[in-house]
């Protein structure tokens, strides 16, 4: 006679015994999770959204209403650049209306320079906050011409703190070879303005062994051996 087998009942295994942990947890939480995870895909799709029916039209706008501006700016003709030529919008315009995108960005960089140029250091300055974008370049130059704004006005400390803003974003960007040598060379001469040799000094010799390829290299060299006696 055949040996019987064991019941059925013998043979399965515990339900509850054979999920993971993460099985439990997903199971014992499943509407919290159902609802973080259709909260997530929401965000998804609203980022998506934004990017696509927002942000891509009003690049594409700021775009076309720009490149005239710019083209005037690039032949010298600076109030045209600045304020359109009664067809087509000018910097200051473009800055106002289109802000937050790339082109509303370089707008704002370029009327800095006419207000600079124009010794308007005020108004220049508050330009170059408005610059900033995704342009690491466009962003680090900003910076520093605030610094050099604040030299003109005779504020050395705000000046400071804008060049070593722009020192910082040239380190950790694309022109960093160029941007940060010039950056730091300023910086140490509102460091010699303000009376600190010693952090001037430490800029220069960062210039000298960082970025010996430099321009500044030479001058920062000759600039920190007369600092070292003092």
């Amino acid at each position: 006679m055949a040996k019987k087998t064991k019941p059925e009942d013998d043979t399965l295994l515990d339900v509850g015994e054979a999920y993971t942990k993460t099985e439990k947890f997903v199971d014992e939480n499943r509407s919290s999770l159902t609802y973080g995870i259709g909260g997530v895909a929401a965000l998804i799709v609203a980022v998506l959204a934004y990017q696509s029916f927002i942000a891509a039209p009003a690049e594409a706008q700021a775009e076309e209403s720009s490149w005239r501006a710019e083209s005037y700016f690039e032949m010298d003709s600076i109030d045209l650049a600045a304020y359109g030529d009664g067809f087509a919008a000018g910097l200051e315009e473009i800055m106002n209306d289109h802000s937050g995108t790339a082109a509303g960005a370089r707008a704002a960089y370029r009327m800095g320079i006419v207000h600079r140029d124009a010794g308007a250091f005020e108004e220049a300055i508050a330009a170059f906050e408005q610059a900033e974008a995704n342009d690491d370049v466009i962003a680090t130059l900003a910076a520093g011409n605030i610094g050099d704004c604040q030299v003109e006005l005779g504020d050395y400390d705000a000046a400071r703190t804008a060049f070593n803003s722009a020192i910082s974003a040239a380190e950790s960007g694309l022109a960093e070879a160029v941007l940060a040598p010039m950056f730091l060379y300023k910086a140490a001469l509102v460091e010699m303005e303000l009376g600190s040799n010693a952090t001037a000094k430490s800029y220069l010799d960062r210039i000298v062994k960082d970025y010996p390829k430099s321009q500044q290299k030479n001058g920062a060299a000759a600039m920190a051996a007369s600092l070292a006696g003092k």
